[in-house]
């Protein structure tokens, strides 16, 4: 059973089969982007239209689930919008007056139409039109500030392609809260189950209860299969008939392993550190033989290997040929640290 509730991540993840860009994005619910290439990879393993120079037409990134950065297709922000269902009214948050909010908030909106985009480009001219240095701090808050506000409230949002430039947005959320969560609730089970509910509530950073009541509230009955005592749910259909490649790539928080709470279906319990390090961040991984076996770093053109126990000659081999079938003629080297 464990193994079918692999395939079925693998398949419906995109990991097993490519599609196009735009659906890859939908589907998954956006690819996480703390970090710029995470999202360019996630595209360059799943979609099949992936371009090197164009792989973020269409896309943006901004604040969703769990409070993070995502890049998500700009004709879908709305949904996005809708579900976290921010506040009209601005608040004291990142330390900064209300009162001052919506003044230097077009401010921002004027200088980014303007062409001036980038984050320290923007910081300078607030300076330059006299911000002081206290606000000044809030707004341009290391975990988001007024940047935050402005984005969350579909004013602006940061390029998919570039790690401090922004873009002019003309979105109102508009449509109902509960209506936009059922929404994303009925595309993680078509996308991500068989899954728990506890999986669903990990991915969405909703609370398990209000998970629940959104299924029911959905009106659409889960299909469920039962594995060591737990229920596992999924829409419409289980894929099956295929097997489990030898060796997948995966990105830098990759939507494989943020998409469930309990990760037994294709990590070891002793290998949870290697891929999620003491501060959080989830490291790029190789998936050999339906496990994570080995994380990755890309440089340039070359490529290195750790893997978590020591490889045969043959694992080395399939992890290589997979790297040059993914990344092609700009990869030039695939080295193996030695344990």
């Amino acid at each position: 059973m464990r193994e079918q509730l692999l395939y079925a991540s693998l398949h419906n993840l995109y990991l097993l089969h490519k599609t196009d860009k735009t659906t890859v994005v939908s589907d998954l619910m956006g690819l996480q982007a703390q970090f710029l290439n995470n999202p360019k990879y996630a595209l360059q393993i799943r979609a099949s239209d992936y371009s090197q120079q164009n792989w973020a037409e269409g896309l943006i990134k901004t604040w969703t689930f769990r409070g993070t950065l995502h890049v998500v297709l700009e004709s879908e922000l709305s949904l996005f919008l809708s579900a976290t269902g921010l506040e009209k009214d601005w608040d004291d948050r990142w330390g900064m007056d209300r009162r001052l909010k919506p003044f230097w908030a077009e401010k921002l909106r004027d200088w980014i139409a303007d062409g001036i985009s980038e984050r320290e480009a923007l910081k300078k001219r607030c300076r330059e039109e006299g911000m002081e240095p206290e606000v000044l701090k809030a707004a341009f808050h290391s975990w988001g500030g007024l940047l935050n506000d402005m984005s969350r409230r579909g004013m602006i949002a940061c390029d998919a392609g570039s790690a401090r430039r922004y873009v002019l947005c003309s979105c109102n959320p508009t449509m109902d809260r509960q209506a936009a969560r059922m929404e994303l609730i009925r595309r993680y089970f078509k996308t991500y189950g068989p899954a728990t509910f506890a999986d669903c509530a990990y991915f969405t950073g909703f609370r398990q209860t209000e998970v629940v009541r959104l299924v029911e509230a959905a009106g659409r009955p889960l299909k469920s299969v039962s594995y060591e005592g737990k229920q596992y749910f999924y829409l419409d259909n289980l894929p099956s008939g295929g097997s489990i490649p030898d060796c997948l790539f995966l990105t830098g928080f990759d939507q494989l392993v943020l998409g469930y709470r309990e990760r037994s279906r294709f990590l070891d319990e002793e290998d949870k550190t290697k891929v999620t390090t003491m501060t959080g961040i989830v490291v790029p991984t190789i998936l050999l033989r339906g496990r994570i076996k080995a994380k990755w770093k890309k440089d340039g053109g070359r490529l290195s290997i750790t893997p978590f126990r020591r490889l045969k000659k043959a694992e080395q081999k399939l992890i290589a040929d997979k790297a040059h079938e993914i990344f092609g003629e700009e990869l030039k080297q695939v080295s193996f640290l030695q344990l």
